[in-house]
């Protein structure tokens, strides 16, 4: 992936001077330092070293970083302390703790989860979307494709930084914060025709507007509330793709970032325009799953449909 001049201007210095990528034990993470937010959050996955280890850990910021270009429990502690629902955000993993769980020992895996757990590497994400939907896909990637078929996949995470995005109901120590609303993931993976690249987005904008946790106007902003402390049709068939696919170059589009598209099949495309897309990924209320936390299930997907 190449990060145009324009976006490396965006970028959060590392204070050792030596550029911007913070890299961690089994991913890569720029940091927007307007927006205090991720641009992307990229790894690799081994299907055939995954192996499942116990999920625990607790968020922290990097100190790689200023706290100045990274929200950490101020922003998070702060929701959880406004009065509304206990659970209208959670802590959204972008490169989710399960993908960089490969290696050949449980010490390699659990130094690869642990890494997974900085701010950098997190997005306010309404719960609905973060337990249903959106880790329906991670699941989907993981499990019934990368570790099944024992594939070497590249996995690119981001949240689209639009100006347009929506502001939290209240100030955060008095400072005014846009909420992500649109999520995005390519993924990049092998078959017989070669290197493949797919791309899905989710918004969960419906979501907050529905619980009251966002504004569109900075004037109905409330003041500030102070938080304490090998197949053929691999990747192609998750049963919510109708949905949820997009053109890879689209992603490319709305994020300004540079995918490596020479000489890799694109499997999916669709052309529609943005507005018409933009409706399309919303996640409802309807279609959304019941709140539940990280539990392990069995994999339900009756896989059908995308186009490879």
């Amino acid at each position: 992936m190449r990060i145009p001049a324009s976006k490396k201007k965006e970028t959060a210095p590392l204070l050792n001077g030596r550029g911007f990528i913070i890299n961690y034990y089994r991913h890569s993470v720029a940091l927007n330092s307007k927006r205090k937010f991720a641009l992307f959050s990229a790894c690799n996955i081994s299907g055939t070293e995954w192996k499942n280890i116990p999920r625990k850990g607790n968020f922290k910021k990097d100190t790689r970083v200023s706290g100045n270009y990274q929200f950490g429990d101020e922003l998070y502690n702060a929701i959880r302390a406004s009065g509304l629902r206990p659970n209208d955000f959670e802590q959204g993993h972008l490169t989710s703790y399960q993908q960089v769980l490969w290696g050949k020992t449980d010490a390699q895996r659990r130094k690869a989860a642990n890494d997974t757990f900085y701010f950098t590497n997190c997005v306010p994400q309404h719960e609905r979307l973060n337990v249903g939907l959106w880790r329906s896909l991670e699941q989907y990637i993981l499990k019934t494709q990368t570790v099944q078929h024992q594939l070497q996949v590249t996995v690119i995470t981001g949240v689209v930084l639009s100006d347009n995005d929506p502001y939290y109901i209240k100030k955060i120590n008095g400072e005014y914060v846009k909420i992500p609303c649109v999520f995005w993931k390519v993924i990049y993976y092998p078959n017989n025709r070669g290197l493949n690249a797919v791309g899905f987005m989710m918004s969960h904008t419906q979501l907050l507007v529905q619980d009251g946790t966002v504004v569109f106007k900075k004037s109905a902003v409330r003041e500030s509330i102070t938080g304490a402390g090998t197949s053929d049709n691999l990747f192609m068939d998750y049963k919510y793709d109708s949905v949820y696919q997009v053109k890879v170059e689209f992603i490319q589009k709305v994020t300004g970032l540079k995918f490596m598209l020479k000489n890799v099949h694109l499997p999916y495309q669709r052309d529609e325009k943005k507005s018409v897309l933009y409706k399309r990924i919303e996640v409802s209320p309807g279609i959304a799953f019941a709140p539940g936390k990280h539990k392990e299930s069995p994999l339900d997907y009756k896989l059908k449909g995308i186009t490879l």
